[in-house]
């Protein structure tokens, strides 16, 4: 027996898919929400990213306050004035009161941090000392300048990404940088010095700075006359040793282009604050109008050797000394750790004052506040 379709029922089982119209519109549809939709998942990442950050600070904190309950002072940087010494950087004395104590045994504290014995140590990354925002390239280790270039691990004979130490993105806050002479910066930048400065016009390593963790110091709470909370005792300084400036890396080729420091076990990742102009290439910034934070991660010793003083270093006035400065790869700004164990977050926008003063520990003459950043 035949059977009848009705017109409207042909018809529709005719069509059986989309149309090339159809399909574009759908495409065009998915491909709108998609825009929408991956800006919001990027920022959440970047929030996430950012908590870890903050928390791997509150957790440094919570370390330096241990470390003062049980010796009685602050944890600070070994560096005597001499190159070839034993050096020892301030979170290598953190380990203990970090959940690493097992790493702190095995470290060597009668030879320097670059020292064969403690390279396995010294190698091994600790995600507390990471930003997680901060993008690491290959195997991104920090290098040894005693080394002189004859052995791995120095820049006068390394490949792009070769190096002996693991890197970090905090530095212990030493204090003002000596070379911001405008007295709007802030005041007091030196509590007191002796003679014997090895480190250039930048604050050599026998200066009593005046920031929360000067180097071979027993500085204690009571001496923090400013306030715990309003003294700033990590900064975050992410990238290094590459050079970054204003979210951009100058070079991929650390013989040419580095930041001295950035070797979570090194004493010269600590970081003496100069700040920048707004560009990030001329550290010290000179003049309050020219003054900028957090523009780029530290001084470029483009051109050289990461060797003894009496080659490249003393031509950029470090001496041996670190050339850091504040930085980060968060929108708008970076992290630190205040000396009461709270993070914040900083705009890269604050005023340089400001932040200079947030940085001593004993300006008489600040009146700086939580509020004010």
């Amino acid at each position: 027996m035949q059977v009848f379709r009705s017109p409207r029922l042909q018809a529709k089982s005719s069509r059986e898919g989309f149309t090339l119209i159809e399909l574009l519109v759908v495409i065009a549809i998915i491909a709108v929400l998609a825009g929408l939709l991956l800006p919001a998942v990027q920022s959440a990442r970047e929030s996430a990213r950012r908590a870890q950050c903050i928390n791997n600070q509150k957790q440094i904190g919570i370390a330096i306050h241990s470390f003062h309950d049980s010796k009685g002072h602050l944890p600070s940087s070994v560096r005597p004035g001499a190159t070839s010494t034993v050096r020892e950087g301030v979170f290598v004395r953190l380990l203990p009161y970090l959940d690493q104590k097992s790493l702190y045994d095995q470290y060597d504290n009668s030879v320097t941090w670059s020292a064969a014995v403690n390279l396995p140590i010294s190698s091994t990354r600790i995600k507390t000392y990471e930003c997680p925002s901060s993008p690491k390239q290959g195997n991104q280790f920090d290098h040894a300048p005693d080394l002189n270039g004859t052995a791995a691990g120095s820049y006068s004979g390394a490949t792009n990404w070769e190096g002996i130490v693991a890197v970090g993105d905090y530095g212990a806050s030493l204090g003002v940088d000596n070379r911001l002479t405008d007295t709007t910066y802030v005041t007091n930048k030196v509590i007191a010095s002796d003679t014997a400065t090895s480190g250039g016009t930048a604050g050599g390593v026998n200066t009593l700075t005046n920031g929360l963790l000067p180097k071979n110091s027993k500085i204690n709470f009571s001496e923090v006359t400013d306030g715990l909370t309003n003294t700033i005792a990590i900064l975050e300084s992410a990238g290094r040793p590459f050079v970054w400036r204003r979210g951009v890396r100058v070079s991929e080729d650390l013989k040419t282009d580095h930041v001295n420091g950035g070797g979570w076990v090194r004493p010269a990742s600590d970081i003496l604050f100069a700040g920048s102009t707004k560009d990030g290439v001329t550290i010290p910034a000179t003049t309050y109008a020219t003054a900028s934070v957090g523009k780029t991660n530290g001084f470029n010793h483009a051109g050289e050797a990461y060797t003894t003083p009496g080659n490249g270093y003393t031509v950029s006035g470090y001496g041996t000394e670190g050339s850091s400065q504040p930085y980060g790869f968060h929108n708008g700004g970076f992290t630190v750790l205040l000396g009461d164990g709270s993070s914040r977050f900083i705009s890269e926008d604050i005023a340089f004052n400001v932040f200079a003063a947030l940085i001593t520990r004993a300006d008489a003459g600040k009146e700086v506040k939580i509020g004010d950043y």
